[in-house]
């Protein structure tokens, strides 16, 4: 089969999941049995649906997206973003064979734990019945990509549960709100979050859908995640610079790879000034603890062609000089190679020469001293 035949697009891959769910509502749409209603009670219900609607969009913004009207009902989207204080740890039982553990406890497992500050959208999906608010909740699925199926299950219960307290009223504000603040607590995450299991059966119900495949990719997929909302976060805020004391937007600063981060004019001072002097083993982060260099793509980006073939030389120069097996070429200064037998030949002339004496070379004959050229020149 042809590669690029069989593998999809991006939209593709998201016209599939628009079709799933379809056909996960319209499977929902037909379990509910709907009540008789007169048409003072649907024109009630639409009204406050359409309230409700204003009233979420007004509070969570760009988080809700109106979805095409779906047999003539009102149909939507929230990305719900979970509240974590700080930081929350995510653990993963892996055993020996990097395949996540679901129920033996091997002794060849063990915890793969990272900490992260933000955690993919829960995604709630609504769909409003006619008979909605004053008789049946909203048809609904919740959607994570990091939680497996029986935890959704319980997510989806408590929904449940929410509208039994408050049947007849509007509740989608009540859902997310929950969903927002409470989730995890409810699932036992109050200080870490446990992935998996894996493997497992998924529930039958069409309101759960979970978005879990295998460790190696959903451990890499919430790392990223996590960096690319902080990354955005960064950029949204004002920040200092700790050299210059001046306030700019996030914009307006470089991240170093080890976090510390710098206003772009003092970063591009500090790089051409250490350069033009030669101090090429001073191009380390600017905080006075951290010594990790600046990357070269960096310095590439801050130091104009002949700055940075100039830190490339001299970068080149001592590394070369930290090695003990290189020598220099007595007839052009290339850098060579010292052979066991104290030989070495120049890669640019060819020249073959002795690396104690830098004569010709001489196999098994000892090097001149100053004292025999001096005769030999006599």
């Amino acid at each position: 089969m042809d590669v690029a035949s069989s593998s999809k697009t991006k939209e593709e891959e998201e016209d599939d999941g628009i079709d799933i769910m379809d056909d996960r509502l319209d499977k929902l749409l037909s379990d509910i049995q709907q009540p008789e209603l007169s048409e003072e009670q649907i024109i009630i219900n639409d009204q406050l649906q359409q309230d409700e609607l204003l009233v979420v969009e007004s509070i969570y913004g760009e988080n809700v997206f109106n979805l095409d009207s779906w047999k003539g009902l009102r149909c939507f989207q929230i990305h719900i973003n979970i509240d974590i204080l700080g930081e929350i740890g995510i653990t993963a039982k892996v055993n020996s064979v990097n395949e996540v553990e679901t129920i033996s406890g091997n002794s060849d497992d063990f915890l793969y734990s990272f900490k992260v500050q933000y955690l993919p959208p829960i995604l709630l999906t609504c769909l409003l019945p006619k008979s909605y608010p004053s008789h049946q909740p909203p048809i609904f699925t919740i959607s994570v990509k990091w939680l497996e199926s029986a935890k959704i299950l319980n997510l989806c219960s408590m929904l449940d549960s929410i509208w039994t307290g408050l049947q007849g009223q509007e509740v989608i504000y009540h859902w997310v709100e929950w969903l927002h603040s409470s989730s995890l607590s409810h699932l036992g995450f109050d200080e870490e979050i446990r992935l998996g299991p894996y493997g497992t059966s998924r529930v039958a119900d069409a309101r759960v859908v979970s978005g879990i495949r295998c460790i190696d990719a959903d451990i890499p997929f919430l790392q990223s995640y996590n960096n690319e909302r902080r990354h955005q976060n960064f950029l949204k805020e004002l920040h200092e610079c700790c050299i210059c004391y001046s306030e700019y937007p996030g914009t307006e600063f470089v991240q170093l790879p080890c976090k510390h981060f710098f206003c772009r004019k003092c970063l591009q001072t500090f790089t051409q000034i250490h350069v033009k002097e030669g101090n090429v083993s001073n191009l380390q982060c600017l905080d006075a603890k951290c010594k990790d260099m600046i990357p070269p793509g960096l310095l590439k980006h801050f130091l104009g062609d002949e700055d940075y073939e100039r830190w490339e030389s001299m970068m080149l120069e001592k590394t070369l000089a930290s090695m003990s097996d290189v020598v220099y070429c007595p007839r052009c200064e290339t850098p060579c190679i010292e052979e066991e037998d104290q030989h070495a030949q120049c890669t640019k002339c060819f020249f073959s020469f002795c690396t104690l004496c830098r004569e010709r070379r001489h196999v098994g004959i000892a090097c001149m001293t100053l004292e025999m050229k001096l005769q030999l020149l006599q």
